[in-house]
């Protein structure tokens, strides 16, 4: 799962190139009231789609570099102020990087002394190999960069970049946001080394009091949970995404997306102690409550939104969750 607020910093970079963001978010499955707040969480492939959606549409490559160099503080809320507040760069990344989870469940980053002159971030993230994987990483190494040059206020570049994708056909964005020719592609994996001594730069934003009290609340809220690995989670998963932008889906639909047949998902659900029924159930709930606690979230129509025939089917089921 990630941030809304990230597919939000794309459908930014769609303004003035004649398409309509709008349309961009509901073709990558992001329901319309979900846009109008921060604290919404949409499902991997809604982000990444939002990013392959835009790359086409910008009709330019590498659209990820591009939407992480439009750095501002705040766009990912408290996840950049624990970034701000820090006295130097190293801190911010130490901050930012303990809580990375508040902005995604599948993402990682962690800052790895190399030698005494210089320090090497991966980047992480459990998806698959595709062009959507490809663009969240630049996102995320270019992001890197410009939030380090905002913070310090110094032109802070690459000593050396690895890609595990393929080289592009041309280079030179990459060199340009990165700041470094140094560029190794089909690597194995995907990071960024810096100098050591640029770690301790101060930030020009630097308040130890109000970071220590970004911190203290960072810890009290929610984290997105990591990608699932158990079948009653990844099916979850799913048809909470399905739910928020198309109304649940079926059986058939649900192991499409998962890669696998209709019957073995069935045996997988059994081995798990559950079925598809429940699961759907458990979906239904854990969505209405959502709904309901969402002053965005559509008013009316939350029956047929969850996949119910009429209200009378709804109450019915809340009496049996409530039951439980």
């Amino acid at each position: 799962m990630y941030s809304v607020a990230l597919p939000k910093m794309v459908l930014a970079r769609t303004a003035g190139t004649g398409y309509e963001a709008g349309r961009l978010a509901r073709e990558a499955g992001i329901p319309a009231w979900a846009m109008d707040s921060d604290d919404i969480t949409v499902a991997n492939d809604c982000f990444l789609r939002t990013l392959v959606l835009a790359e086409h549409h910008h009709g330019v490559p590498d659209v990820g570099l591009r939407v992480g160099a439009d750095f501002a503080p705040g766009q990912l809320g408290v996840y950049d102020y624990l970034f701000t507040t820090a006295r130097t760069l190293g801190e911010g990344y130490a901050a930012s990087g303990r809580y990375v989870d508040l902005i995604t469940g599948v993402g990682q980053y962690a800052v790895v002394a190399a030698t005494e002159r210089v320090v090497r971030v991966t980047f992480s993230l459990a998806e698959d190999e595709d062009r959507g994987r490809e663009l969240a990483i630049q996102t995320g190494m270019s992001d890197l960069i410009s939030r380090s040059r905002w913070a310090t206020g110094r032109p802070i570049g690459a000593v050396e970049v690895s890609l595990r994708q393929r080289a592009p056909r041309r280079s030179t964005t990459f060199s340009d946001f990165l700041g470094t020719t140094r560029i190794t592609y089909g690597a194995d994996t995907d990071s960024v080394t810096l100098r050591a001594a640029d770690l301790e730069l101060p930030l020009r934003t630097a308040d130890p009091a109000l970071a220590a009290i970004m911190e203290r609340h960072a810890a009290s809220l929610p984290r997105i949970q990591p990608r699932p690995t158990s079948w009653p989670d990844r099916v979850q998963q799913v048809l909470a995404a399905a739910v928020l932008a198309e109304g649940p889906l079926s059986l058939t639909s649900v192991a499409r997306r998962l890669a696998t047949s209709p019957r073995t998902l069935q045996r997988r659900l059994a081995e798990s102690g559950t079925t598809w029924r429940h699961e759907v159930d458990r979906a239904r709930q854990a969505q209405f409550a959502r709904l309901h606690r969402h002053p965005a979230a559509p008013s009316g129509g939350k029956s047929g939104l969850l996949g119910y025939s009429d209200a009378r089917a709804l109450r019915r089921a809340r009496r049996r969750w409530a039951a439980r």
